[in-house]
């Protein structure tokens, strides 16, 4: 009789201790699925708010200004340094001593032309590839300096043509390029909407997709691949576009059984057929309807 007592309190406490460990189980289930949902949609939200913000301050004003201030300097900059380092390699009777000296000048010359502060907090793409472009010319004259302590002229031309410092130079300031033509494309996106505002995974592009793609595309897609392939030339991707459009249109793609963009890129780079004018060449043929940025190669 006692035991049958004693049990039953027993059992009150077991019953009740049941009962509370349910009660929080279900509590802190039901804050978690709370928190999940309220979680995904700010998630939502916030996707939502970047996509908007990273589209609405790409104005053409900042494409014109990133290409004064910025893009143009180290234009000219690629061009001068490209030819005085064909000088370098080529020997001849060019003192590789000046030769070096006049690529630091140039470097730092192009530097100091360039804003040190950033004029692009509201556009990141062209924050970045200002930073990008200060870091490609600020490595550009180490990478002379190191050049001038090598013994021979030969040393010297491969320390500018595959060193560390020349190829991190090369990689940002291709980098930079592809930081601008992406700004670009997203500009565009919010002009035409046909025009996509990210180039997404375009790993091989097959000539039938390419022949439908905008030119803000095009040259977004060349620019990433010239990114990829390190290749630093005086021609910018618009020239490479309208090569490979030209290539297309006139049947040479066909006869030459080329399948996809990055191949037939492959074929122009390796043969040199690549110009820094086959933009404005094929400009009034292939691309007057095109939806393009008030920018000087785009109309000059």
């Amino acid at each position: 009789m006692k035991h049958r007592k004693s049990s039953k309190p027993l059992l009150y406490t077991l019953g009740f201790l049941f009962c509370l460990i349910s009660a929080f189980a279900v509590f802190f289930t039901g804050v978690k699925v709370g928190a999940d949902k309220v979680e995904a949609k700010y998630e939502k939200l916030n996707a939502g708010g970047q996509s908007t913000e990273s589209f609405a301050y790409y104005r053409q004003t900042d494409l014109v200004t990133f290409y004064h201030n910025v893009f143009s300097p180290y234009r000219e900059f690629k061009r001068n340094w490209n030819e005085q380092v064909d000088l370098l390699v080529r020997g001849g009777g060019e003192d590789s001593r000046k030769l070096l000296k006049n690529l630091r000048t140039l470097a730092d010359g192009a530097y100091s032309q360039v804003p040190q502060s950033s004029i692009f907090d509201d556009s990141p793409l062209l924050k970045e590839g200002q930073l990008n472009i200060l870091k490609s010319l600020r490595l550009f004259a180490e990478a002379a300096d190191q050049a001038s302590s090598d013994s021979s002229r030969a040393q010297a031309a491969q320390a500018l043509k595959d060193g560390e410092l020349a190829a991190g130079a090369v990689k940002y300031g291709l980098l930079a390029q592809s930081n601008y033509y992406a700004s670009m494309l997203k500009w565009g996106s919010q002009k035409n909407s046909s025009i996509p505002s990210e180039t997404g995974d375009l790993k091989t592009i097959p000539l039938a997709e390419w022949s439908k793609m905008p030119l803000l595309l095009k040259n977004a897609a060349i620019a990433e691949i010239l990114l990829n392939r390190r290749i630093f030339e005086d021609y910018e991707p618009q020239d490479v576009t309208a090569k490979l459009d030209n290539l297309i249109h006139s049947g040479t793609a066909s006869s030459l059984k080329l399948k996809d963009i990055q191949s037939a890129t492959s074929l122009l780079v390796s043969t040199g057929a690549l110009g820094d004018q086959e933009f404005s060449k094929w400009r009034q043929q292939y691309y007057s309807k095109e939806t393009v940025p008030q920018l000087p190669f785009f109309h000059d």
